[in-house]
Order: C-alpha cells, then sequence, then structure tokens
C-alpha cells in the first residue's frame, strides 16, 4: 500500500513508457490529418493517469497523522505499541494510505475514529512483514450494528461478525462492531476478527496476484503439506486449535493468523512447527515482538527494559522519575 522508492520507479517507468506511446499513436495521426494535433494533448494525461494513485498515496503520507489516531493506536492496538519508532511511522503510512482508499461505512449503526482506526490497524497487521503489498480488491468495509445471518441480516439466531469478498460483494468486506472492538481489548484471548478476515482478503490476493517475494516456497508447501494433514483427522483431534477452524483450509488459515497475531507465545508453546511456518507466511515473528508490550491493568516488571527506550531498567528510568516527579 505504500509507495517505496522502488515502487515509484517503476510506476514513474510504466507512466513514461506509456505517455511515450501515446504520443507516437497521436503524432501519427496529425501526420495524416494536421486537425487532430490536440491528440497530443493526451500523453501529458496518460501520464497523469498511471501515476494518479502513486501520487495520491504520497499526497496522504505527508499529512500530519491525527493526535486521536495515535491515542486510539497507542491505547488499543498492541502490536502498534510494541513497534520501534520506525515500524510505527511505517505503521501511520499504512493506516493514512488505507483510510483514504478505502471507504468504512456505518449500516445502521454509527462509525467513529476508533472503528475506522482499528479497521485500517486490521488490514495493516497481517502485511506489515511484506516490502510492497497491495489489496487489489477491497474498496469497502461495512460496519453492521452486531452479528448478522447469511442474509445480511442482524437476526435473533445471527452467529457470522465478519466476512469478505463472497458472491456479489466482491470488492466488501463486512464486520460486526462489537467483534471488531473486541478484538482489540485485553481479554480477547485468540480472538481478532479484523485480523481474521483480513487474513482471508490477504489469501484470495495471493491466489490471483501471487506470493509477495519474501514468503518461500519451501514454507508453503509445508504448510499446504501440514493443512492437508489436519484436516483430514477429526477437529476435536486438534486440541490447542478452535475447532473452526476445521471447517476448510481458508478458515483454517485465518484462525491460525488470529492466533499468530494475538497469542503468538501460546501458539508457539504449544507447536513451535506450526509458530516457525506461520512466521514465514507472514514474514513477522510476533512471539518476539508482543511479549514486550503490557496489558493494560498489568504494568511493566520493574526490573524489565524501559518501554522509553532507554536500554536501562524500568525500575532505574522512567518509574523512578515517575515517582521522584509524584
Amino acid at each position: 500500500m505504500l509507495v517505496t522508492a522502488e515502487a515509484n520507479g517503476r510506476n514513474q517507468r510504466q507512466a513514461l513508457v506509456a505517455a511515450g506511446l501515446v504520443a507516437w499513436a497521436a503524432g501519427l495521426l496529425v501526420w495524416v490529418s494536421p486537425p487532430l494535433w490536440l491528440l497530443l494533448g493526451l500523453s501529458p494525461f496518460t501520464y497523469w493517469w498511471v501515476r494518479r494513485q502513486c501520487f495520491r498515496r504520497m499526497a496522504a503520507i505527508q499529512q500530519p497523522f491525527p493526535d486521536r489516531w495515535e491515542k486510539i493506536l497507542r491505547e488499543q492496538v498492541a502490536f502498534f505499541l510494541a513497534l520501534d519508532d520506525a515500524g510505527k511511522a511505517r505503521f501511520r503510512q499504512l493506516v493514512q494510505v488505507f483510510l483514504d482508499e478505502v471507504r468504512i461505512t456505518g449500516i445502521r449503526t454509527e462509525v467513529d475514529d476508533t472503528i475506522r482506526v482499528l479497521v485500517a490497524a486490521s488490514a495493516a497487521i497481517p502485511v506489515f512483514g511484506f516490502h510492497d503489498w497491495e489489496y487489489h480488491r477491497l474498496r469497502e468495509v461495512l460496519i453492521y450494528p452486531d452479528a448478522f445471518d447469511d442474509a445480511y441480516q442482524n437476526t435473533g439466531d445471527a452467529s457470522i461478525v465478519g466476512m469478505a469478498g463472497l458472491h456479489h460483494l466482491s470488492g466488501v468486506m463486512i464486520l460486526s462492531k462489537p467483534a471488531l472492538l473486541a478484538g482489540f481489548a485485553d481479554e480477547s484471548g485468540t480472538h481478532n476478527v479484523g485480523v481474521h478476515e483480513f487474513a482471508h482478503l490477504f489469501e484470495k490476493e495471493a491466489s490471483e496476484y501471487g506470493l509477495p517475494r519474501e514468503v518461500p516456497w519451501g514454507v508453503v508447501r509445508q504448510w499446504v503439506r501440514y493443512v492437508a494433514r489436519e484436516l483430514a483427522r477429526p477437529s476435536t483431534d486438534g486440541a490447542h486449535i478452535n475447532p473452526y477452524a476445521y471447517t476448510n483450509e481458508h478458515e483454517f488459515f485465518a484462525v491460525l493468523a488470529e492466533y499468530f497475531f494475538t497469542s503468538p507465545e501460546l501458539l508457539k508453546r504449544r507447536d513451535p512447527a506450526l509458530y516457525a511456518m506461520l512466521r514465514g507466511l507472514f514474514h513477522q515473528d510476533t512471539e518476539s515482538l508482543l511479549p514486550s508490550v503490557p496489558r493494560r491493568g498489568q504494568g511493566v516488571d520493574r526490573n524489565a527494559p524501559c518501554p522509553c527506550g532507554s536500554g536501562k531498567p524500568y525500575k532505574h528510568c522512567c518509574l523512578a522519575e515517575n515517582a521522584t516527579s509524584g
């Protein structure tokens, strides 16, 4: 989603080639019929048309990041809080580009900044390990007031809390508002519907546009064999995995993505080989990243490195300074 130097250069070359071809074709037509000289104006227009998405994205990330968005990320997104300064800056840019390009619409419910930022964070987390990744098809995220059924209605027995690009809703994702909020709460456990649905979308996009170059083919082959073996046995045998994962190979991937991004320590402890495969598929090591983030109400261990990044123990740094100032 970001305009890297490599992506910008590639897009610029494509724009120059397209504009050159249009200029050449227009020149031939003008030579045949001079009154058509106005067609030469199509060349700069073609250059702009090919470059327009890059221009828009560069403009989006140059905007100041709103303080209220920063507050939401710091208070509710543990993944963001665990990143270093460079990682946080990149995450902010991903959020800015996503919110600039994807509509987030409330269906019989209000959509505020918290919902918008959490949807964008859900999109950024699964693909954060990739240098250059696009959600090519996503155009809009619909936020429902609660769970919904197969007819997209909020009935009493509805149980669906998320859906990505099925049937006539290609390019659209649906998320339950309470489920989205719960996924970023401290007590979410291994559930995060936002990450779940964007993992689905990542899998679909990868099947259509190819895997990110950071993902080794050996890991992919290992994953395919592992999933086939797991789905061939009763779901009750996989005691450490939510039984819903055994619905099919797509749900298996999405459910395991939730574990990987919400409870990586638990996943690695119960199945180190599975954790290693997911680390290769997402090109991230969440088990090393997330333990450094304390849950709200838990606090920082006195002997742990200070969250300010000084390298000193917490008790000899910010904790001591706060105690002195108090």
